[in-house]
């Protein structure tokens, strides 16, 4: 845990100035940054006598050598002199049991929040801190219209923010009021995108993704796009791997809240390649139409990527409620209610497997292409 007082000063710059800076900067970080209002969940977490239960910024960094990190923070109002108290928490420290059930609950409450998502770039880091944040633009604008944007976090309290304002030329920064309007807290979005699928969007652009980029930009589709095609898809098409080689199987599913599930027999080849490998794909082609003229075809298509795994209790019970919604609406009333023997029976002897999407890209050939 870190505790103290920060003194910081943001700067809004242009395009050239971020270069210039780009061109100076010592490394760089992926950074997505969460803020939640009620932070009543951390209960899930040990040592709680030291972290308030209130909002909370929860960050997320990735350097381009692949180390990770997660960070909760607490931090008071802006006072004069732009100092804020701020309390800090390296999660993983504080995690009792990091289990997929927990990052599961953890990533579900990160993705009802407000998000940004970053590169930054270290200028300096003594004897003060000059970052260069370049945000990245998501499926939605941000509340405040911002690209780049420097911040100076003075450590000795002996020092000026001039020093550094004259330094690197970047004027003389945003006033208490700016510097509110301009908060990262302030300036987030509520994103339709996974939290894992945001974290991978950053390994991308810091060109340490295990996903390559697609080929054809001029046939690619937003990340947005693809889920919407993941959503509104008949079937798909699971593939596994059993060691020796890959299994593709057609599958009904249903997508929610960053994952892909689906329903199968207990056993089976799918399970057996699963219980092997957890790592898997899912593919679902829409709006097919042949195009012999052309010697093609049109099409919309989407490929997720992810870890599978069987789950119970209450979440396999939502995801056969959400099959039923969406294969067989005229059962849906009748098996949401509560304690419907019918409905337990198809439970018991179902099983669920839920695919967390952790990459996801969509694809399109329209006809006149």
């Amino acid at each position: 845990m870190n505790d103290g007082i920060e003194r910081e000063k943001k700067y809004l710059i242009n395009e050239e100035k971020a270069q210039k800076l780009r061109s100076i900067s010592k490394q760089k970080l992926g950074v997505v940054q969460w803020y939640l209002l009620d932070c009543s969940f951390l209960a899930l977490l040990r040592n709680l006598e030291d972290m308030p239960h209130q909002e909370c910024r929860v960050r997320y960094t990735v350097d381009e050598s692949g180390k990770e990190s997660w960070i909760i923070a607490f931090k008071s109002e802006l006072s004069e002199g732009f100092k804020r108290a701020e309390k800090e928490f390296e999660l993983t420290d504080v995690v009792e049991n990091q289990t997929d059930e927990f990052w599961d609950e953890f990533f579900k409450r990160l993705s009802e929040s407000p998000v940004t998502a970053k590169v930054r770039y270290f200028i300096s880091e003594t004897p003060a801190e000059v970052v260069l944040d370049e945000f990245i633009e998501l499926d939605v604008p941000y509340n405040v219209e911002v690209k780049y944007m420097v911040e100076v976090e003075l450590k000795n309290e002996s020092e000026a923010f001039e020093k550094y304002e004259q330094a690197y030329e970047l004027g003389c920064g945003l006033n208490m009021d700016g510097f509110k309007l301009y908060t990262n807290r302030n300036i987030a979005i509520v994103s339709q995108l996974p939290p894992r699928v945001l974290i991978n969007c950053v390994k991308q652009i810091l060109g340490i993704a295990v996903f390559a980029k697609m080929r054809r930009k001029d046939r690619e589709l937003s990340t947005k796009e693809a889920i919407e095609l993941l959503k509104i898809g008949e079937y798909g098409f699971l593939a596994t791997w059993d060691g020796k080689y890959p299994y593709a199987v057609p599958v009904n599913y249903v997508y929610k809240d960053g994952a892909i599930y689906f329903h199968c027999a207990s056993v089976g080849k799918k399970l057996d390649n699963i219980s092997f490998q957890k790592n898997a794909s899912f593919s679902v082609v829409t709006k097919s139409k042949l195009l012999p003229d052309k010697l093609s075809t049109a099409y919309d298509s989407v490929i997720a990527f992810g870890q599978a795994r069987i789950i119970e209790g209450g979440e396999k019970k939502m995801a056969l409620l959400e099959l039923i919604h969406k294969y067989a609406q005229q059962f849906y009333e009748r098996f949401s209610q509560p304690n419907i023997e019918e409905f337990e029976r198809e439970c018991a002897n179902t099983t669920v497997v839920k695919l967390v999407v952790e990459h996801i890209t969509g694809k399109r050939r329209k006809e006149e292409d």
